[in-house]
Formats: structure tokens, sequence, C-alpha cells
């Protein structure tokens, strides 16, 4: 038995390259070579098992040769994506063409990874298909916990706030901004760190919700790496749709690994479930809830013993298992075990 991993250059970023390589490292548990390929003519079809990155490379693959067995990794639900965030005069032929891609995919792959288990119940009932144990989830991570981000001078001294990332209309930014500003109000050390390429529509922002504590920066990835380390706090806020449902946005694995206090929207079902025991966490039922944020802020800021314990929190309930390298290597190897014997 061999495996090859097409994973095709316009997939590649950080988060997926780290979860392909616990993938092939999942696979190397055979005792075989992994092969990692870019195009689909470079598919050996000696090879007994595919794995692909989404469901329009599975019909690729299908396409060279229909009767090979696939692993497919999903990312995200696609036409659900598409509605959301492509505005072009082809949306509508996008989202068939991947509802027919997703439905194919489900309908005749060999193993199928989700990044999350409301992912697999949204296609369960979406496209009714039964996957029969023939399953893995683990979510979308790149960062083991960095017990130094912890210990960075006067980072847990003043309520300092963080968002990374765009100013797009389903990262929530309005109902964020709302949260802030009544922070602002409330705590007058508190301090919002807005770093983002959209610096000028970041400013058009802070101005419709007159902040006046705030710093706008843009910072390449690698620099931004290591300037997040030094704040408290930080966004992720979303809308309640299915999208965000299903999604396990790799922000709150940089928080956590930072040692940031992640405030969030309840609505990612995923975090809900596997962040539970997580103490110094802020969960949001609804978006605009200042009352409630401002009550958690105001427990965190009395609580003398949260340096102390933050490490050993975020530790203990988000990287034994849950962010866990070595963990969902094991795992991930003994579901595919059961599967191919």
């Amino acid at each position: 038995m061999k495996f090859q991993i097409l994973f095709e250059k316009g997939d590649r970023h950080d988060a997926t390259i780290h979860y392909i390589e616990i993938i092939k490292k999942s696979l190397l548990n055979f005792g075989v070579k992994v092969e990692i390929i870019e195009t689909v003519k470079e598919i050996d079809s000696k090879k007994n098992i595919i794995v692909v990155v989404n469901a329009k490379a599975h019909l690729k693959v299908l396409l060279k040769n229909p009767f090979i067995k696939v692993i497919c990794w999903y990312q995200g639900i696609m036409p659900e994506e598409i509605f959301i965030n492509y505005h072009k005069r082809d949306k509508s032929l996008k989202i068939a063409l991947w509802t027919i891609f997703e439905f194919v995919s489900l309908k005749l792959n060999f193993f199928s990874i989700f990044v999350s288990n409301k992912m697999k119940r949204h296609y369960e009932l979406k496209y009714r298909v039964n996957f029969n144990n023939r399953f893995y989830v683990m979510p979308c991570f790149n960062l083991d916990i960095d017990e130094k981000a912890f210990k960075y001078p006067n980072k847990f001294t003043n309520p300092t706030f963080l968002y990374a990332g765009t100013m797009s209309d389903w990262q929530c930014i309005d109902q964020m901004l709302i949260l802030y500003s009544e922070i602002e109000s409330r705590l007058p050390n508190s301090k919002l760190f807005l770093f983002t390429p959209d610096k000028k529509r970041a400013k058009e922002y802070i101005k419709k919700y007159r902040i006046e504590n705030v710093l706008i920066d843009y910072k390449p990835y690698k620099e931004l790496s290591q300037e997040i380390k030094k704040y408290k706090y930080g966004f992720i806020i979303r809308e309640d749709i299915e999208m965000n449902r299903v999604a396990t946005p790799t922000k709150m694995n940089t928080y956590l690994a930072n040692g940031i206090i992640p405030i969030f929207s309840n609505c990612i079902d995923s975090f809900k479930e596997n962040l539970s025991n997580l103490k110094f966490k802020i969960v949001l039922d609804n978006n605009v809830d200042s009352k409630f944020l401002l009550e958690k802020l105001n427990e965190f800021e009395s609580n003398e013993e949260l340096q102390n314990s933050i490490y050993n929190d975020f530790l203990v309930n988000a990287f034994e298992s849950y962010y866990n390298n070595k963990f969902h290597i094991k795992e991930l190897y003994k579901k595919l075990n059961e599967t191919i014997y």
C-alpha cells in the first residue's frame, strides 16, 4: 500500500501546510512511502490511496482514475461560503458547481476528514450521506502553546485588546467595535490594537464609533506572530450562520497559543463543544452583549491569580488533545487503520 497527497499550490498556506503535515505523519505510521504532489498528472495509478484537500480536487482525481481510493479533507462548506463572500455575476454557477463537487465527493470518497462535528452533521443532513465511522474530526490549527508568550513583560497588567485580520463584513467588525466602545467607556486604561491590511477602512470604522484608545497598523505574518504576544484579550466575533457554525477559525489557536484570552461568539460549535472547560475565556451568546462582557472583564481584571493560572488552563483544556499534533497523528492513524483493514 502506498499514499500520495495531492496538495496544489493554490491550497497552500500556514494552516493547511500544518494540517497536511499531521496527515502525512499519521500515514507514515503504516510504514510506507507518503509522497506530496502538486498536480493530478503526478498521480501514480499504482498508488492505492490518494489524499486531497477539497471536493473539487477529489473530482479531478476521479476523472483520471475513477477506481482509486480517496481520502478527502473538507476545509469548509464551499457553497455556503461562496453565497456569503462571493459577489460576482457567476455566483449562482459557482454555488451549483461546488454543490455538485461536494455531493459527488461525499458519495464516492473512501474516508473523510472534517474540521468539526458540526460540519459532519451539516453534510449528513444536506446530502443524506452516512459516513459509517469512515471519518475523522480535527480542527484547523498550526501552533503549539508558547510558554514564553505567557511571560511577556506587562502582558496582563492592563486590559489590551487585539484584532488582527481583514475588514470584511463576515468578520463582524461593527459588532466588535460596538463592544469595544463600551469597554473603552468603562475601562479607561483599555486600548485596542487593530492590525489589518485595510488601514483606510479601519480608520473609517474607528471614526464611526468614536474610539480613542486605538492603534491601527499592518504587519507581515512573521512580525505579527511576535507582536501579538504582548496582548491580553482577542476578538473572534462571528454571525450565527452555517458557515461559521461549522468552522474552526485558526485565530482561536493563535490566541490560545500566545496566552490571549479569547472573546468569541457562541455560534462556533466546535469551540463550544471542545473548549468548554477553559476558565479564561469570554463566550458571547449575543454579539453585542456588552453587559455580560464587562462583567467577565471586571472579573478577570480583579483576578490576581490569572497570570499564574492561565498557562495551565490553556495547556490542559486546549492543547492536551484539541490542538495537539501527537494526539491527532495517533488518533487519525487508528481510525484509518480500522477503515483500511
